[in-house]
């Protein structure tokens, strides 16, 4: 009797190993999603690339390049969600702000130059300027986060996706690495930015339907 169970239980362990081990979204499913994404942005030009790396993670070098790591698609169930990374990704793109960040970061250092130069006697005061400098700098990252987010759930409303995959793949990647609350943080903690990005769903869908 022992050896029969025994046999019935790896049995269907046989049967659902397949299933496990394709869980992970593949690299084609990946490159698949993004020229999804790349064809209305009109973004089909700008090198794709999966990255070998366990850390989950997206994003956008210089407006020149777009990268998905391997770590991402593991902990990713579908390609609503993907979709709405890459649609964040590409609104990065498409709202310009690698541009604006850096004409914004290179006013902030003329201004802390300035200030340095006439309290240049006083440490207490250099720091307190660096410091606020910081913290304006990563108010408006988290700023463009959010553009980014509003960006992605009306993209993906307009193109047959299913926008709640954006607020899914926040509360996925939460999990492994949780922003908290912090001026210093390039993006806003993850509580208030589901909290948005289920409100504005909300906004085109009110039936949404939300994982619990």
């Amino acid at each position: 009797m022992t050896r029969v169970v025994s046999f019935i239980v790896l049995w269907i362990a046989l049967i659902f190993m397949p299933v496990c081990a394709e869980a992970a979204l593949s690299a084609e499913t990946a490159e698949k999603v993004w020229l999804e994404v790349a064809e209305p942005t009109e973004l089909k030009d700008l090198p794709f690339s999966v990255k070998s790396e366990d850390q989950p993670n997206a994003w956008v070098s210089n407006n020149e390049s777009v990268t998905v790591t391997t770590g991402l698609l593991k902990i990713l169930d579908t390609e609503d969600e993907l979709y709405a990374v890459f649609a964040h990704e590409a609104g990065h793109i498409k709202l310009n702000h690698i541009n604006k960040s850096t004409s914004r970061n290179s006013g902030l250092s003329l201004i802390s130059v300035i200030l340095g130069s006439i309290f240049r006697e006083s440490k207490l005061v250099g720091t307190a300027v660096n410091v606020g400098a910081n913290l304006v700098s990563s108010g408006w990252s988290r700023e463009q986060e959010i553009e980014a987010d509003d960006y992605s759930v009306e993209l993906a409303s307009r193109h047959g996706r299913n926008p709640v995959g954006m607020y899914s793949a926040i509360d996925k990647m939460s999990k492994i690495n949780k922003t908290e609350p912090s001026g210093f943080n390039s993006h806003p903690p993850d509580d208030r930015r589901m909290k948005h990005i289920k409100d504005k769903i909300l906004s085109i869908d009110p039936n949404a339907k939300f994982p619990e």
